[in-house]
């Protein structure tokens, strides 16, 4: 049962850094200013997502904490990144953000919580898999409703 659940874990993490690596591909198309500023903080936490799930294999709990840690962090810096109207047909963020921005933030917020907890589970030497599982479900939550789908 571990196996599988680490397993899906480590799935969504390389889905995300997948996506991470056609994004900066893409990144030098992006205007400067929030957009693009977003789409540098979204790869931040990519990297860490996947360096959560190294850790999770290895049975890294310090380095998971570091990770969520970094993610906490960086997830309070979302919200002011997506002012009305910053569109572009180079970036994948979704009209729905604006059009329901109390869900997106309560998103944003999830995910800050999320790591949060996940960060003090590694720590304590509590539940790394639920916190991690918490915390990647926030990911998703977020990108399925704001976020388009890669193209490939």
């Amino acid at each position: 049962m571990r196996r599988r659940i680490v397993g899906g874990v480590v799935g969504l993490v390389i889905a995300g850094v997948s996506v991470s690596v056609w994004a900066h591909e893409d990144m030098d198309s992006l205007p400067a200013g929030p957009i693009r500023d977003r789409h540098e903080l979204m790869e931040g936490i990519g990297k860490n997502a996947k360096a959560i799930g190294e850790a999770i294999k290895k049975g890294d709990s310090k380095a998971v904490a570091a990770s969520a840690t970094n993610i906490q962090t960086d997830a309070t810096k979302i919200l002011p990144l997506f002012p009305e109207g910053s569109t572009n047909p180079k970036s994948r963020a979704k009209p729905e953000i604006w059009k329901n921005w109390a869900k997106f933030k309560a998103d944003s917020q999830k995910l800050e919580t999320t790591a949060g907890a996940l960060a003090a589970a590694a720590q304590s030497g509590g539940d790394v898999k639920a916190g991690s599982q918490a915390m990647f479900g926030a990911c998703k939550s977020c990108h399925d409703d704001f976020r388009e789908p890669d193209d490939d």
